[in-house]
């Protein structure tokens, strides 16, 4: 097998177990939307639950550009990434379709508690009544892919 003279630069495919334990202990990421060929990008905090991605927005008003681009079964990639130095980093893109999650959905238990083990995640919209205010959405895995570049490969 021949090395890759790049790697130390475009990473080397991460474990399955790596890529869980980063979801698992990351608290924000990068999400990615796009309607037709207009990208959107907004930086947000998620929670990890059994393979799927948690998260939510405060209710956009009606000039709200990430309202215009998330709508259920429209696909999605969250990109997280724990860059500790140059040669020393690790990246997961999870790309999937994102359902809606309200109050009275099953998931919405799921969603409160994977975003409650998260420090950026506000624990007073659990069950306040300021929760009407929040939309939870689920991004469901149909890929997930992780690079790596760990300091003894460098």
């Amino acid at each position: 097998m021949t090395e890759d003279p790049y790697a130390q630069w475009t990473g080397e495919p991460m474990a399955e177990a790596d890529v869980e334990a980063l979801l698992g202990v990351a608290d924000h990421g990068v999400l990615g939307l796009a309607d037709g060929d207009e990208p959107y990008t907004i930086p947000v905090s998620f929670g990890y639950d059994d393979g799927d991605v948690f998260f939510a927005f405060v209710r956009a008003g009606p000039d709200s550009e990430k309202g215009e681009f998330i709508a259920d079964g429209k696909t999605a990639r969250l990109l997280v990434t724990d860059i500790r130095a140059r040669f020393d980093w690790q990246s997961v893109a999870v790309t999937g379709p994102v359902e809606s999650v309200n109050l009275t959905d099953a998931n919405w238990s799921r969603l409160v508690d994977a975003l409650t083990e998260n420090p950026w995640f506000s624990t007073a919209f659990d069950d306040d009544e300021r929760v009407e205010g929040v939309q939870g959405w689920r991004l469901v895995p149909e890929t997930v892919t992780g690079l790596e570049v760990r300091p003894e490969t460098a």
